[in-house]
């Protein structure tokens, strides 16, 4: 179905031809300039997408839209020995124009960190997990009133803010440890991918398990510039966002400061007892984050290839960066504009696809994935009533194999069909494996083929989570490096280390091309509602012991029962809006999704039917009166009601 596709299409690879690959010069010039949402380097990064899409014939928009954001004018950290305050032995500042043209890169920030200063001592809290704190406690360490060093890693960094807020820490820092991607992993930049003592990783702490988006509208859109519309009173926001100061730290600076924290002593599992420099004291910091939250310009960029149906598929990334994002997410970007290309290119022959294409390029996605939420909250009900699928490209290239994609269970046929037809590219031995479903296939060795769950942590969630549309998040991997969010996320990581011979880009181009046309083809029968069941009946007896034995198994036998049903056919529009919850999950009420969702202490990986965890808190009526709901909305799904 798709191999017509290739026809015609030049094909440009470093070892045979002496001109540079396409994606390699979309990428140089996608970062030639920051891309931060809400300042001038995302407006011009709309225009740089722009210019590229309507080149290649797609009907090109940009959608502006007033949000609010979260941007840094002052960052300090100061760190003194037994509270000597004139004798500071670590001292950093950071100034900072948002509204600056074109704007500096941006310093270590956590977006959605309180303004104020937080003056207390320094206690470390591991990596900052809830069995982090209890430990503490069981040591009898307490961290009430003290700033928190936590190492990235385990969970989302929103969790650890709100952890050590709740276990009433004054502050937090947060480093990355070399063990996980720095000196330990190999060489560091610039002599490797690795990071080095000096970089840091940015990032957001907004409340993603709770609701994505712009926080002063959670649950609609908020407005194109200069529109009034309703949101939240400054009381809410105010005990919605973290409380508490937050900054990234530089982990030759956050070892400086472990270094000298008191030692406790702690007994191991074996009865031995070992010292570990834990703190509270004698280092005292005063951290002082200066960032308003206030409401700023965001633009998504949409392109269209009119279809001969009235469906749609969607796909999208972020555009927008911490820094200039090369690797996050100028690889899902560039093999977004790669596809558009080759698409445009067939379609200058007379050939139109059977339902709509759409490419969106998201921005403020670091910030909270607020692009894409207002766009799709506002959009709703064309979504889920026309929609057949969202396709999610943000890291997407860090090399040029295909090991598994995330996504909703019932679309992996159409995977598969998408990847046979995509070659694998460059030089191969005599037997290697000619396309991506092969080579996966062989790399997965014994095991099938089978897609992850998708918890959060970018573009797809609302769509997902919010309104039931199948999702599929891809990827190509292969290398790896240090450069998540820090500000050698550029161009030469990637020309260097990540992808040398752009194959990796090449291949996301054409592949993401190849899935589009093969969703618009099969329309909604791209989804297979009995292989989803099957997927979830699976799920049910492999992964929800905590259910109970008889319990996950009356679970799985109606997910089986969906399966098995005659009515059940390829291609339900509606299976995820059907079993949905229709208020919201219990004290998440942004998140409709009873199948799975964000783990409310991880925030990026997913935990399975969350609405039965909650109520089996509740205890066994409340797990009882929900496991009958869901059955209750399984049956009627089996019996085509």
């Amino acid at each position: 179905m798709l191999l017509p596709l290739l026809a015609g299409l030049t094909l440009l690879l470093p070892q045979d031809s002496p001109g540079a690959p396409p994606s390699r010069e979309l990428l140089r010039g996608l970062t030639a300039r920051t891309r931060l949402a809400g300042t001038s380097g995302s407006w011009w990064g709309a225009r740089y997408v722009q210019g590229v899409l309507e080149e290649a014939g797609w009907t090109v928009e940009l959608d502006p839209r007033e949000v609010l954001l979260s941007l840094p004018r002052a960052l300090e950290l100061q760190a003194f020995e037994d509270d000597q305050a004139d004798a500071p032995f670590l001292a950093t500042r950071h100034t900072w124009d948002p509204n600056a043209a074109p704007p500096r890169d941006l310093p270590p920030f956590n977006a959605w960190s309180a303004s104020g200063t937080a003056d207390a001592p320094l206690v470390d809290v591991g990596r900052g997990l809830r069995r982090d704190f209890e430990r503490l406690r069981e040591l009898g360490v307490d961290v009430r009133g003290c700033v928190a060093i936590a190492r990235y890693g385990g969970s989302y960094r929103g969790v650890k803010a709100r952890l050590a807020q709740e276990y009433g820490c004054a502050g937090l820092l947060l480093f990355s440890d070399p063990a996980d991607d720095g000196a330990a992993k190999g060489a560091v930049w610039p002599d490797g991918p690795w990071k080095p003592d000096w970089a840091a990783q940015r990032g957001s702490i907004s409340p993603l398990a709770k609701a994505p988006g712009d926080p002063s509208t959670p649950g609609w859109p908020s407005p194109a510039p200069g529109v009034a519309a309703p949101r939240l009173a400054q009381a809410e926001l105010d005990a919605a966002l973290p409380r508490l100061p937050c900054m990234p730290v530089p982990a030759r600076d956050a070892l400086a400061l472990l270094a000298r924290l008191d030692e406790v002593t702690v007994v191991g599992d074996d009865g031995t007892t070992h010292p570990e420099r834990l703190g509270p004291g004698p280092v005292h910091v005063r951290l002082t984050v200066d960032a308003p939250r206030e409401l700023r310009t965001i633009v998504n960029v949409h392109a269209r290839l009119a279809g001969a149906g009235d469906l749609v598929v969607v796909a999208g990334n972020h555009r927008d960066a911490w820094v200039r994002g090369a690797h996050d997410a100028g690889g899902g970007t560039v093999a977004l504009l790669r596809a558009a290309q080759r698409l445009g290119e067939r379609a200058a022959t007379g050939w139109r696809p059977a339902q709509t294409l759409q490419l969106s390029f998201w921005d403020a996605e670091e910030s909270g994935l607020v692009g894409s939420t207002e766009w799709a909250e506002g959009e709703a009900q064309a979504l889920q009533e026309r929609c057949i699928a969202y396709v999610n490209a943000d890291t997407a290239v860090s090399g040029a194999q295909f090991r598994g994609a995330s996504g909703t269970p019932g679309l992996l046929a159409t995977l598969e069909a998408a990847l046979a037809a995509t070659p694998v590219l460059g030089a191969r031995a005599d037997g290697a494996p000619a396309n991506l479903l092969d080579d996966w296939r062989a790399a997965l060795g014994d095991a099938r083929p089978a897609l992850g769950l998708p918890g959060s942590g970018s573009d797809y969630t609302v769509f997902l989570h919010h309104l039931g549309v199948p999702v599929l998040d891809v990827g190509f991997t292969g290398s790896g490096g240090g450069q998540y969010h820090t500000a050698f996320d550029d161009f030469a990581v990637v020309d260097r280390f990540l992808d040398p011979q752009w194959l990796g880009h090449e291949t996301a181009g054409l592949f993401v091309a190849n899935l589009l046309v093969e969703l618009a083809e099969r329309g909604f029968a791209s989804f297979d509602e009995a292989q989803a069941a099957r997927r979830l009946a699976e799920v049910a007896r492999g992964e929800a012991a905590w259910l109970g034995e008889a319990e996950s198994a009356r679970l799985a036998q109606a997910f089986e029962a969906v399966a098995a049903a005659p009515r059940v056919r390829a291609g339900s529009a509606r299976f995820y809006q059907r079993l949905a919850a229709r208020d919201g999950l219990e004290g998440r009420r942004w998140f409709k999704n009873r199948l799975w969702a964000p783990g409310l202490d991880t925030g990026y990986a997913s935990e399975t039917f969350p609405s039965l965890r909650r109520a089996l808190e509740e205890g066994p009526a409340a797990l009882a009166a929900e496991l009958d709901s869901l059955v209750a909305a399984l049956d009627a799904l089996a019996a085509g009601d």
